[in-house]
């Protein structure tokens, strides 16, 4: 297998397990399905008003769906998230046992 064709399988691999700690998290934290995919583009960088348009709502709706999942999450920005999102897997990356998506 050359080098780049084994690079896109270790990417779609990594893809797929924040995906799969994405939802667990969100499940686990009882986001709404409105929460939830304000939280996805926010996580990918777009601002409410950003979510507004891409979720065919008014940016009243995509700001108080995004306060509601801070509070639940409880953070107060999409990169402190990030931050504890991106330290799991990292974390998880270094333990002999596979990571169980759950915040120690």
């Amino acid at each position: 297998m050359n080098y780049s064709l084994k690079l896109q399988h270790q990417i779609k691999a990594a893809s797929d397990a924040f995906a799969t700690m994405q939802d667990t998290h969100f499940a686990a934290w009882s986001l709404t399905v409105e929460e939830s995919a304000v939280a996805r583009l926010g996580l990918q960088g777009y601002g409410v008003h950003d979510c507004a348009d891409i979720l065919h709502i008014r940016p009243e709706a995509a700001e108080l769906h995004q306060n509601s999942a801070f509070a639940k999450i409880g953070v107060s920005s999409w990169s402190d998230l990030m931050r504890h999102l991106t330290e799991q897997l990292l974390n998880g990356a270094q333990r002999q046992t596979p990571c169980p998506f759950v915040w120690t």
